[in-house]
């Protein structure tokens, strides 16, 4: 249009290079799924930390950049990563964010977007974004979602949705105080534990079998 004002900034792209030396910053929209998430992709090879901001100052960071007729958990989400990235916590010249999009007509899909501009107008350019989707919605050479790596995040998933249920059923009716959480702790590192090789049989018949009952 002959404005040549108008700045065009470069997609950083997360190279296969990358893998092994960047930490993955990760928003834990459900922390009980992602503390399991977040092994399966450790021990995939991905350099995962989880971003639990619990203060208002995520909030105050999200508006800085979202605009509040956006849903709540967009706002949060983009303000605990770019408060991760004003830290001073982690090396910015190796580091990249993580971010899930479904590709459906969920609002969801567009929280990528919001994070492309919250950084941009950061000054955050040189950080890669890594869409995590099963639809090849984003170009991230150096993240693949390999068999092993599925099959981890499917356990996550399953583990994530039981321990869940039986939790917040239980926990409200419990004669002894604590004891609740006691037992969903020790299931916790049982659950991480049979992560580790993701062999079937040890999920089928020592850990899937056992908590289900």
């Amino acid at each position: 249009n002959g404005n040549n004002n108008i700045k065009v900034e470069e997609k950083k792209i997360f190279t296969k290079n990358m893998r092994n030396k960047h930490t993955i910053l990760v928003p834990a929209m459900s922390p009980i799924h992602f503390q399991f998430l977040k092994t399966a992709f450790n021990q995939s090879g991905y350099n995962i930390v989880l971003l639990l901001s619990k203060d208002q100052g995520a909030v105050d960071e999200g508006l800085r950049y979202v605009n509040n007729d956006a849903c709540y958990p967009a706002i949060l989400v983009i303000g605990e990563i770019i408060s991760a990235l004003k830290s001073g916590k982690y090396d910015l010249n190796n580091t990249s964010v993580m971010i899930s999009q479904t590709g459906g007509g969920c609002r969801a899909t567009n929280y990528i977007a919001y994070l492309k501009k919250a950084l941009i107008d950061s000054g955050f350019t040189n950080i890669p974004i890594i869409s995590a989707n099963l639809n090849n919605l984003e170009d991230n050479p150096g993240f693949k979602l390999s068999l092993p790596l599925v099959n981890r995040i499917l356990m996550s998933i399953i583990y994530g949705d039981l321990l869940m249920k039986v939790l917040y059923r239980v926990r409200p009716y419990e004669k002894v105080k604590g004891s609740s959480n006691a037992l969903y702790n020790k299931w916790i590192k049982i659950c991480l534990d049979s992560l580790d090789k993701a062999n079937i049989f040890t999920f089928n018949k020592k850990v899937f079998n056992k908590l289900i009952k």
